[in-house]
């Protein structure tokens, strides 16, 4: 994947919109209870989709016999597959390593009694949560596109024996 494609998609510039209109409406230091609970909860949704993404990743790829693969790689529509597959695994696997790292913090921090942290860590990671979403969410379009290829593929050949008669 080419920087220009991430930067200019759909996924990327809705998860940048939010981060901007979060950043403009946070104050410069946000109470830690507060973004606590928001680093569990995005623990526990991008946990969950992580799991869910490999899952239908390895689906994906272990599904694929031979000749479709070579079928789908003539215009290179199997590699972007994955490749999308990938980086949006990346984006996820990023965004919860942050958000554990972030609720670590956070909860040492609430044992040491302070009771606010600058508002730019939750920035990052509003980003990195909806970009990881939208980016998951980008991939799904794509295994719905690679059923479509599928079907496409499968009917093919009837086609061919329709036309002979």
């Amino acid at each position: 994947m080419k920087a220009k494609d991430v930067l200019w998609s759909w996924d990327f510039i809705l998860a940048l919109v939010l981060t901007i209109a979060t950043w403009l409406m946070l104050p410069h230091w946000v109470q830690n209870e507060f973004a606590h609970d928001l680093y569990g909860i995005g623990i526990s949704v991008l946990s969950i989709v992580f799991a869910v993404f490999f899952a239908a990743l390895a689906i994906i790829i272990s599904s694929s016999d031979d000749d479709f693969v070579r079928y789908l790689e003539k215009d290179g529509d199997y590699t972007k597959i994955v490749a999308t597959f990938q980086f949006s695994l990346a984006t996820l696997f990023l965004a919860l390593i942050y958000s554990l790292i972030m609720y670590a913090f956070t909860s040492a921090w609430l044992s040491r009694k302070f009771q606010s942290q600058p508002y730019w860590w939750l920035v990052i990671f509003g980003f990195l949560f909806s970009y990881g979403l939208f980016a998951a969410l980008n991939s799904t379009f794509d295994s719905i596109q690679y059923a479509k290829y599928r079907v496409r593929y499968l009917i093919a050949p009837e086609k061919d024996a329709h036309r002979k008669q």
